[in-house]
């Protein structure tokens, strides 16, 4: 059954959406890190953090989060993608804005589509244009998760998208956040988002991002432990 949902003009920037990686690449990133280099045409996005919560905590929070985005993703702006959208502060964070008009989700071929608008506010706006995403949810042999997401569209917004959200136990009750982003612009987006321009645009709403969810699982882990009077 194809689930969807269609939302009232929802503003966000969306550069989540993540990359293979290999476990020893998590060894390598500082905690609470976090970076974007440039290479070819190619932007990827790290960032790091720590979480004062145990794997339980941290495997529900991962599944609320994956679960909302295909079947009820304006949940998602309650929480994870809370203050990610639109900053009108007259800065470049907005020099690129993506309208969230509608979402489906096939549980079938397991793939989500987005409607978005694509605004570039006082030059143009690309209308209606379809982002296909599918997820892959992997446990792997050191008990780490990894969270595969692929997007794929072609044409003026995004050429290539791909990513991994990797969830490691550092501690029992210690756990760590990694993220890498990357995307490659299609023809248009290509020639108007610059280095800096992509800095200002996503780099702040990925640490919100990566803030959010940490916030949340060590909400969720505290109300627990309150509850059980650990």
């Amino acid at each position: 059954m194809l689930t969807t949902h269609t939302f009232l003009g929802k503003y966000f920037f969306l550069p989540v959406m993540f990359l293979l990686l290999p476990a020893s690449f998590v060894a390598s990133v500082a905690a609470n890190s976090l970076k974007t280099t440039y290479e070819k045409g190619l932007f990827t996005t790290y960032c790091t953090v720590e979480v004062a919560a145990d794997k339980p905590a941290a495997n529900e929070v991962i599944d609320d989060l994956i679960s909302q985005f295909q079947g009820d993703p304006e949940r998602l702006f309650d929480w994870a993608f809370k203050g990610i959208g639109q900053q009108k502060d007259g800065s470049e964070k907005d020099a690129v804005i993506l309208v969230w008009n509608a979402t489906s989700y096939d549980p079938q071929t397991g793939i989500s589509i987005l409607n978005v608008d694509a605004v570039v506010p006082g030059i143009t706006v690309f209308r209606d244009i379809e982002l296909k995403s599918k997820v892959e949810d992997r446990e792997l042999q050191d008990g780490s998760r990894r969270i595969r997401v692929d997007m794929f569209y072609s044409g003026s917004l995004l050429k290539e998208s791909y990513g991994v959200f990797y969830v490691k136990q550092l501690a029992p009750d210690k756990m760590l956040y990694t993220i890498e982003i990357n995307i490659r612009f299609g023809w248009f987006f290509n020639i108007f988002i610059t280095q800096r321009r992509y800095k200002a645009l996503a780099e702040f709403r990925v640490e919100k991002f990566m803030q959010n969810l940490r916030d949340e699982t060590e909400r969720r882990y505290g109300l627990r432990n309150s509850t059980t009077g650990n």
